[in-house]
């Protein structure tokens, strides 16, 4: 080879190693990557998010309605956001006030007393109960008068205890009414994914002790709701305080009823929830109230229907 070819093999093995080179330049470091460094970075929130903050500042003024309104829009148009339970929270919060309020709502019935009536007829008349009632009307006392009017509040609801979601769910014939968290909760092992039971019985414990109606430890008594599945029962422990050291739940027999039991010290078995929670399921519910409690997650389709209709 002679001298000048080897001057142009030199020549362009240059070039092809030049060429290359620029080109991976190109490739790997771009012009416009350092415009695009300068450009700040902008984390994503989602629309959700602000609509909660929103929804919970007009809450705090006291407009209910407004933040109602945004925060079923927030959880119709986008039912599935990293803020989704505490929509639900806040809305099931605003439903709950409405309810036990004296505003007037789709869920009450004005109702002028007449003479012989009790709380426990209208009761009975209406769907609904003394106690609730009297929640509603901010009554001292069981007496009534001939003209008095009352709203009275119609209890149609039906319970979904989502233990994979730690919620007790409130429904009613609309959908989503309200929901409070559960503390802790030991029950019996089954492989049954979902139980349908229903509310057996009401009661209130003070002092690890059932307290009769009437009783003054009434009112400071904590509530206790036992299904009619053996080993199911809702109890009400302090917001600070240890379920296990709780006042305990009645005990299930072999027939898959509930005996009290005057041992407050021995565990717990059942949902623990805060007092002031149950205290607003106790007065929601009924004797024979439908219960439906969701033990490992693979029934949620009630729970999901519930996000597309929320009651008023």
């Amino acid at each position: 080879m002679s001298f000048r070819q080897k001057c142009v093999v030199l020549l362009l093995c240059v070039a092809i190693l030049g060429g290359a080179t620029y080109f991976a330049r190109i490739a790997f470091r771009p012009p416009e990557l350092g415009r695009y460094k300068s450009i700040p970075r902008v984390d994503y929130v989602h629309p959700n998010v602000k609509k909660l903050e929103q929804a919970q500042g007009l809450a705090r003024e006291g407009k209910s309605n407004e933040a109602r309104d945004i925060a079923v829009k927030a959880l119709v148009t986008e039912p599935k956001s990293p803020v989704t339970r505490e929509l639900r929270d806040l809305l099931g919060d605003i439903n709950a006030q409405t309810f036990f309020s004296k505003a007037p709502s789709l869920r009450k019935t004005e109702y002028t007393v007449e003479r012989g009536d009790a709380l426990s007829s209208i009761a009975r008349k209406l769907n609904s109960s003394s106690d609730a009632i009297s929640r509603v009307n901010n009554l001292e006392s069981t007496l009534i008068r001939p003209g008095e009017k009352l709203l009275v509040p119609r209890l149609d609801f039906s319970i979904t205890i989502n233990l994979p979601r730690n919620r007790v769910v409130v429904h009613d014939s609309r959908g989503f009414f309200t929901q409070y968290p559960i503390a802790s909760a030991e029950l019996p092992h089954t492989r049954q994914p979902t139980i349908e039971t229903k509310v057996a019985g009401k009661s209130f414990w003070g002092n690890g002790k059932p307290v009769a109606p009437g009783h003054e430890l009434h009112k400071q008594g904590s509530p206790r709701i036992d299904l009619e599945r053996k080993g199911y029962v809702l109890y009400g422990v302090e917001e600070q305080s240890d379920a296990a050291t709780s006042q305990a739940p009645a005990a299930t027999d072999d027939n898959g009823g509930t005996s009290h039991s005057a041992d407050a010290n021995r565990a717990p078995q059942g949902i623990a929830m805060k007092k002031d929670d149950l205290a607003d399921i106790e007065l929601l519910t009924r004797k024979g109230t439908p219960v439906t409690i969701i033990r490992n997650g693979e029934d949620t389709s009630r729970s999901q229907a519930s996000n597309a209709s929320f009651s008023h």
